[in-house]
């Protein structure tokens, strides 16, 4: 046997001590564990709860701050409250300056953990993750087309509008329907995770991108060895997540992805524009094929000053469609779309006008051609737009809910 001598002992002691998972032995008198203090976040409807040495843990209730008790949180205290979400890569990351996002399930819902050091000492700010999921019928999506798209066993569906209108909520709509109706499996890549959905008929399995998957191109490759029956993207941030969304929704899965886009038509325009360094023509025959539908939305003002609503319009891919993407003609998409009677965004605006919830001044600000609002508002495809429905809901992002 190699003696190692007192010096080489040492060193193998500390390469051990270093690789176990254990929390630094502080002192702590904390008269509550994390489980306890994450109960009352939901038990009182907290949005938020701040975790910082020298202060009582607070709740954020109402945009007000409610301090839990009267105990100050010692650095001991800190430490023994997050162990159980911590691991030693969490640790080392805030040794050395970093910031730390986690997710953590917990009294029957999810949280979000923003950890951070101040004034040397590691802190926790903790978001209670969404379960008031927006309905479908609240938002005026047809109800017929959705059942048509999410029973389909492929293809591809882009949820797309401006930054911040809101799509992460539709997005998050769709799943907790699809989670309601279908059984599935269903598995979301997300950055990051919004909304907490339970598994109801449906398997969810929520990924969060840069903790729970090192990148959305490695969670797709990764997703679909994983027996998905749908999979979701909040973001398609690169071309090679574009290549690989596009082949499993011809693959046989069902691929709902988020895209920022200013249109229906751009949203398709800004997909193939992907591969515009490297044209591969068989990426562009292939979304042709796969593309089931898009889905863009724009928020507008309500008359009744109750907030936003949205208007969405809706490109239900054809034939005609089909062939036009693959021989790159894209900007004869929406003049498709008008005369096959498609729910344009002015036909979308003219019926919130007709109905009473949006003003003729406030629909022309939103649409390119004032004449777009004169179409008929009826749709002469297979579904019908509804109205959207009132609710006591509230969303930064979807204030009229």
């Amino acid at each position: 046997m190699t003696e190692l001598g007192l010096e080489g002992i040492l060193e193998r002691l500390v390469q051990v001590l270093e690789s176990l998972d254990e929390t630094p032995n502080e002192p702590s008198e904390v008269p509550y564990s994390l489980a306890q203090l994450l109960d009352l976040v939901v038990q009182h409807r907290a949005s938020l709860l701040h975790l910082n040495v020298g202060s009582p843990p607070l709740l954020r209730i109402n945009s007000q701050l409610v301090p839990i008790g009267e105990h100050q949180i010692t650095r001991g205290d800190c430490r023994h409250l997050l162990a159980p979400v911590m691991t030693r890569h969490h640790r080392q990351s805030l040794e050395s300056g970093k910031e730390v996002d986690l997710c953590h399930a917990a009294a029957g819902t999810g949280f979000r953990f923003n950890l951070y050091r101040e004034r040397g000492e590691i802190a926790a700010s903790i978001w209670r993750l969404r379960t008031d999921i927006p309905r479908l019928e609240d938002l005026g999506l047809p109800n017929e087309l959705v059942e048509q798209v999410l029973t389909e066993s492929s293809g591809l569906v882009l949820l797309t509008g401006h930054p911040r209108c809101g799509k992460i909520n539709t997005l998050a709509a769709l799943l907790a329907h699809l989670n309601q109706y279908r059984s599935a499996r269903v598995v979301s890549l997300e950055r990051p995770i919004q909304f907490w959905h339970q598994n109801l008929k449906a398997t969810m399995i929520q990924r969060e991108v840069g903790s729970d998957t090192a990148s959305f191109a490695h969670g797709v490759q990764q997703a679909v060895l994983q027996d998905p029956d749908v999979l979701a993207l909040s973001e398609m941030p690169d071309r090679d997540t574009a290549e690989l969304v596009i082949r499993a929704a011809a693959g046989g899965h069902l691929v709902i992805a988020v895209l920022d886009a200013s249109s229906s038509v751009r949203a398709i325009e800004r997909l193939i524009g992907t591969f515009q360094e490297d044209p591969d023509p068989r990426v562009v025959k292939t979304l042709s094929r796969a593309l089931r539908l898009v889905l863009c939305q724009t928020l507008v003002q309500r008359t009744d000053g109750r907030g936003m609503m949205p208007a969405f319009e809706i490109l239900l891919n054809n034939d005609e469609i089909s062939q036009e993407i693959r021989e790159g003609r894209i900007d004869n998409l929406h003049w498709i779309m008008q005369n096959s009677g498609m729910q344009t965004l002015g036909r979308s605006l003219s019926r919130l006008v007709e109905v009473g919830l949006v003003t003729q001044e406030e629909a022309l600000h939103h649409v390119e051609v004032p004449s777009e609002l004169d179409l008929p508002t009826e749709s002469t495809t297979s579904f019908e737009a509804t109205t959207p429905q009132s609710t006591e809901e509230e969303t930064p992002l979807m204030s009229w809910l």
